[in-house]
């Protein structure tokens, strides 16, 4: 969450959707074993997103399929939109 607004440009932010990728059991695990707040899992575990691309909308699902046909999980997990420069669930 903190290196997403490095790649967008001001006037934007991200909208992430909960829920449209498949968060590891693992970070359950330590969310609940460690009493961990959703906000510090993002920030430091990333809940199991391992990089982002940016892509236009028109390209989301062009890419998504590019990464399936690599063998590769990938979703689209939300959008730029107008507003202040960060992220948001």
């Amino acid at each position: 969450t903190e290196n997403i607004p490095r790649v967008i440009p001001e006037g934007r932010r991200v909208e992430i959707r909960r829920g449209s990728w498949t968060v590891p059991p693992i970070f359950r695990l330590i969310q609940e074993k460690g009493g961990i707040g959703d906000a510090e899992m993002f920030r430091t575990f990333n809940m199991g997103i391992g990089m982002i691309l940016v892509v236009s909308p028109g390209d989301a699902a062009r890419t998504v399929a590019l990464f399936g046909k690599l063998g590769l999980k990938a979703w689209i997990i939300g959008d730029v939109v107008r507003g202040e420069k960060e992220v948001v669930f």
